[in-house]
């Protein structure tokens, strides 16, 4: 094939293949890996992160924008407390590292102690009011007596 040439294998006329020597053994290939320098790789680029705090410290930002720049790890959620309005952000991550945000309103709470106390003692009855209003179911249930009859003892124990 003297005239025919290839650009991806090009045609070496005189090509010595390696020597070969003999395979060593797993002590000497760790002494070859060890002894061997390490190449030299770039420094990974630097991330500005926001400082860890611990947990259970709560985290403060300023604005709804520096809380959209709050930076998460994904998988992770962070809750950031608004210093400058009643507002509370959710800030998460999902496992590809998008974030997301929900944010919440802080509304105080009033509860009036008087519609409160008037409205549970309306849902329930006194034993006086159970008994007088069982005694009257017991008498409407009963048959309708004649006026020459005497209501019977155990009528009137119920009643």
């Amino acid at each position: 094939m003297p005239g025919y040439t290839n650009p991806y294998y090009p045609y070496q006329q005189n090509y010595q293949p390696p020597a070969l020597s003999p395979m060593p053994d797993q002590l000497a290939q760790y002494r070859q890996q060890y002894q061997q320098p390490m190449p030299m790789q770039p420094p990974a680029p630097q991330i500005q992160a926001q400082p860890q705090q611990p947990a259970g410290s709560i985290l403060w930002v300023r604005s709804e924008q520096e809380a959209q720049d709050f930076l998460v790890a994904p998988n992770n959620a962070v809750v950031l407390w608004d210093s400058n309005s009643p507002v509370i952000y959710l800030k998460q991550a999902d496992a590809s590292g998008k974030p997301s945000m929900k944010i919440y309103d802080l509304v105080e709470r009033t509860v009036m102690p008087s519609a409160t106390a008037g409205t549970a003692a309306a849902d329930y009855v006194t034993r006086k009011e159970f008994n007088e209003l069982s005694a009257l179911v017991n008498r409407l249930s009963m048959p309708k007596q004649t006026a020459h009859t005497e209501p019977t003892k155990e009528a009137e124990s119920n009643a």
